[in-house]
C-alpha cells in the first residue's frame, strides 16, 4: 500500500494539463488533456478531469483512464519508485494507491496514438502511392506530401547510413500537421516523436515540436551497435543520420544535468561500457555551440571539434553531407577530431 498526497497529484495534474481548472462544488480539476491535445478544441474545451475523491483521471476525449498514479507516470515518464519517492516529500493527506510488488494498478485504457493523427509513411511507398494518386485527396494535400518527400530526398535521409526506421507527415493533426514527423524508437516501439518544420512559412511555430505529454527519449538508440568502441551524441536527430552510431538527444545546454531526462539516462546506461561523444554544429560558425563545446569541455567530456577546413564551410553534419553528395561519414573521421580536457580548451581558444 502505497500514498499519494492530494496536493502532490494536483501539482503535477496543473503543470501538465492544458489550462486546468478547479471546481470547488464538484471537488474536480479539469483541463486539456496533455495525450491528445483535444483535438481541434486545445484552448477552448476542457475534457481531462481529476476527480479528488476518486483517485482516476479520466479523458472524455482521447478515452484515456487510469489512477492518478498511472496518470502521473503517463505523463512524466517517471518510475512508480520515482513517483513514490518524490511524492514522499509531501506531507498533506494522502490518498490511497494500491502497488503490489511493484506493479502498476489495472486501469481501463484506449490506445493512446503513438504518432499524430492519420499521420503517413514517407518510406512507405504503398502509402505514399496511395495518397499521390487517389481522388479522395485534394490537390493542396498531394502538393505537402510532394513537399514532404522532397525534402527527405534533399536532406539524404531516405539513404542516410543511419537513417530511422520510418519518417511521417500528417495532413489532419491540429499541433503537426504538415510537420516532418521524426520519430524515436526504443525496442522497435515509437515511445516519442518531434516534428519539424518542412516550409519556413508555418505560423511561426518553433523548428521542432515534441510529443504533447511526452518524455523526451533517445532517438535512433534502436541502432545502436555495441560491437563499436563509441556512441556519438547530437543535438537534433537529422544529423545523427549521418554516422553510425550518432544519437540524439534532442537539444543540449549548457548545463549538462539539466539535458538528460530520466529516461534517457535510463537508455544510455544500457551502454555504460561505450565513450560518449558529442558531436555539436560547427564550433567556427555557431556562437551557441562554441558555449556549448566549452562547458562539456569543462564537465571533462569527450568532445567533437570540427577543423577549420570543414568547420568554416559548414554549419552541421547534414549540410556538409548535403553537398558532398554523401549518405554518411565514416565514424572514424569523428573519432580523429575528438578531445577532451587540457588538449581541447587549448584547441578552442584558437577558434
Amino acid at each position: 500500500m502505497v500514498l499519494l498526497p492530494d496536493q502532490y497529484v494536483t501539482e503535477k495534474f496543473c503543470q501538465h494539463a492544458g489550462y486546468p481548472k478547479y471546481n470547488k462544488r464538484a471537488h474536480t480539476w479539469s483541463g486539456g488533456c496533455p495525450m491528445c491535445r483535444e483535438g481541434s478544441s486545445w484552448g477552448k474545451k476542457r475534457r481531462l478531469y481529476y476527480k479528488l475523491d476518486k483517485n482516476y483521471v479520466v479523458c472524455f476525449n482521447c478515452g484515456w483512464k487510469g489512477s492518478t498514479l498511472q496518470f502521473i507516470k503517463e505523463i512524466t515518464g517517471m518510475s512508480i519508485n520515482e513517483i513514490v519517492e518524490e511524492s514522499n516529500t509531501y506531507d498533506n493527506v494522502p490518498k490511497s494507491v494500491d502497488i503490489i510488488e511493484n506493479k502498476s494498478p489495472t486501469f481501463e485504457q484506449n490506445k493512446i496514438p503513438s504518432l499524430p493523427h492519420d499521420s503517413i509513411n514517407l518510406f512507405d511507398t504503398s502509402q505514399t502511392d496511395y495518397w499521390l494518386n487517389s481522388d479522395d485527396v485534394s490537390n493542396n494535400d498531394k502538393q505537402k506530401i510532394k513537399k514532404a518527400l522532397e525534402v527527405v530526398v534533399t536532406r539524404k535521409l531516405d539513404i542516410a547510413i543511419n537513417k530511422p526506421k520510418s519518417l511521417w507527415l500528417s495532413l489532419t493533426d491540429h499541433v503537426h500537421k504538415n510537420r516532418l514527423v521524426i520519430p524515436f524508437y526504443d525496442d522497435k516501439k515509437i515511445i516519442f516523436y518531434q516534428s519539424r518544420t518542412i516550409t519556413k512559412d508555418e505560423n511561426n511555430l518553433p523548428k521542432y515540436l515534441s510529443k504533447s505529454g511526452g518524455s523526451r527519449s533517445v532517438f535512433n538508440i534502436d541502432n545502436i551497435d555495441t560491437s563499436l568502441d563509441n556512441m556519438y551524441i547530437f543535438e537534433g536527430p537529422i544529423d545523427s543520420c549521418f554516422v553510425k552510431n550518432g544519437i540524439a538527444i534532442a537539444g543540449i545546454t549548457n548545463s549538462l544535468n539539466d539535458d538528460l531526462t530520466l529516461i534517457q539516462q535510463q537508455q544510455l546506461s544500457r551502454f555504460n561500457l561505450m565513450q560518449r561523444i558529442w558531436v555539436l554544429d560547427s564550433q567556427w560558425l555557431d556562437e551557441t555551440s562554441r558555449s556549448k563545446t566549452q562547458s562539456l569541455l569543462d564537465a571533462d567530456q569527450h568532445v567533437f571539434i570540427w577543423p577549420e577546413d570543414l568547420g568554416t564551410r559548414y554549419k552541421d553534419l547534414n549540410e556538409m553531407c548535403v553537398s558532398l553528395g554523401s549518405p554518411g561519414i565514416n565514424y572514424k573521421f569523428i573519432d580523429r577530431h575528438t578531445y577532451s580536457g587540457l588538449q581541447g580548451k587549448l584547441l578552442m581558444s584558437r577558434i
